[in-house]
């Protein structure tokens, strides 16, 4: 489809500028007339300013924080639901606001919204990334006529989104802060207590053990090839990036993370669960099946499950149910099947989708400490085997010249 930026009349005389998408212009002229508006100029600007604007954004644009979204759509929902008129409300929005990238945003959305433009498609002008699910949302609960309502389940599903990020973020604090204070008590020890203890071996005329032997020999490489090892470190971490950037590649290493056992469980429920809240989010503001299909996969974060649930847009197209294309995929856990078989069978679709995120989501919690109540002590044993074999390494041979001297 091609975006059409129009000029109209209203009813009342007044001008009214927008976006609207459509095949053509003849089938744009239509579709204002079904909303009683006069055409009076359409330019198309899909290729001219949409795709220059996607290409901005991907360079220069900055994405806001998921708790700076839910924050912004619960205020404006509460604005809204109080009969404040929209364009008043992002006014206030943008004043009130203490970021200022947010405040830039806001104030972005005001001026579009002013110039006649919808919030949905303000929101794809921003100078900004909107998450594509939120403007899909957006755009069906304007033309629904029951944007208040869309923004209130769209600011629950937002601020469920960022709770589950900040639990996981808090889960992860502490093995993440063990592996750094570990790595850091190493490097510590092969940098500045081991060479002081080598004057001490220096002047014992006898053969150090092995394990010391090879302690020192790694303890002098450190010293003298810390600027190589530094330089490979980033070297890895730059080529990883790149890496993950190339879609064969990124493919790939998605696939083995879903083999690796006790990970894919938790990366399966992870990404259910965000695709299902998305998915009901977007039935329930009204938002065609097709449509949201494609627009949730966007909130996939492995390729394989975003593959596959693209592969369900072709499945449902051909009037196959949800549910059948979803077992066709062969990733999504049994239980989330048979709410979505339920679901469609009682025309309960958005419910038991959502009904479905809510369970995954506590999985995924449990999941998460299960994983990290192993992880921890795994992490302390394996830090304090190295400690141990340094210190074994520094003190075998004080035992040894001990026993000499004995």
């Amino acid at each position: 489809m091609a975006v059409f930026e129009y000029k109209a009349l209203t009813k009342q005389g007044k001008t009214e500028k927008g976006l609207q998408e459509g095949d053509s212009e003849r089938q744009i002229r239509q579709i204002l007339r079904d909303k009683g508006l006069t055409p009076l100029s359409l330019v198309a600007i899909e290729k001219k300013t949409t795709r220059n604007n996607a290409s901005k954004k991907s360079f220069f644009a900055h994405k806001l924080k998921v708790a700076e979204l839910a924050l912004f759509t619960r205020e404006l929902y509460t604005l809204l639901d109080a009969s404040t008129p929209l364009k008043e409300a992002l006014k206030a929005l943008s004043i009130q606001s203490e970021s200022k990238q947010v405040a830039r945003f806001i104030t972005s959305l005001h001026t579009h919204v002013s110039e006649g433009y919808s919030l949905a498609n303000a929101m794809a002008l921003a100078p900004v990334i909107v998450p594509r699910d939120m403007i899909a949302t957006i755009q069906a609960g304007e033309e629904s006529g029951h944007l208040d309502k869309v923004l209130s389940r769209l600011a629950d599903s937002i601020e469920q989104q960022d709770n589950l990020n900040k639990k996981m973020k808090t889960a992860l604090i502490y093995p993440m802060l063990m592996v750094v204070v570990a790595v850091a008590i190493v490097f510590f020890l092969m940098i500045y207590v081991v060479p002081k203890v080598v004057s001490v071996f220096d002047n014992m005329q006898q053969t150090l053990p092995p394990l010391t032997q090879g302690l020192l020999s790694l303890s002098a490489f450190v010293q003298n090839q810390w600027p190589v090892m530094l330089g490979v470190g980033i070297a890895l971490w730059l080529a990883s990036i790149w890496a993950m950037k190339r879609p064969k590649w990124r493919f790939a290493v998605h696939t083995f993370l879903l083999k690796v056992p006790g990970l894919k469980r938790f990366l399966v429920y992870s990404a259910t669960a965000r695709w299902s809240r998305t998915f009901g989010v977007l039935v329930l503001s009204g938002v065609a099946i097709k449509d949201a299909l494609k627009i949730s996969a966007e909130v996939m974060t492995l390729d394989p499950m975003k593959q596959g649930v693209l592969q369900m847009v072709d499945e449902v197209r051909e009037g196959k149910p949800v549910y059948h294309a979803m077992q066709k995929v062969g990733f999504f856990p049994p239980l989330l099947l048979n709410l979505v078989k339920t679901g469609e069978g009682k025309g309960q679709l958005d419910t038991m989708l959502i009904k479905g995120a809510e369970h995954y989501e506590t999985a995924v919690e449990s999941t998460a400490t299960a994983l990290v109540s192993i992880l921890e002590p795994v992490l302390i044993i394996i830090m304090g085997g190295v400690v141990l074999t340094i210190v074994m390494a520094i003190m075998m041979p004080l035992f040894e010249m001990n026993q000499m001297i004995g």
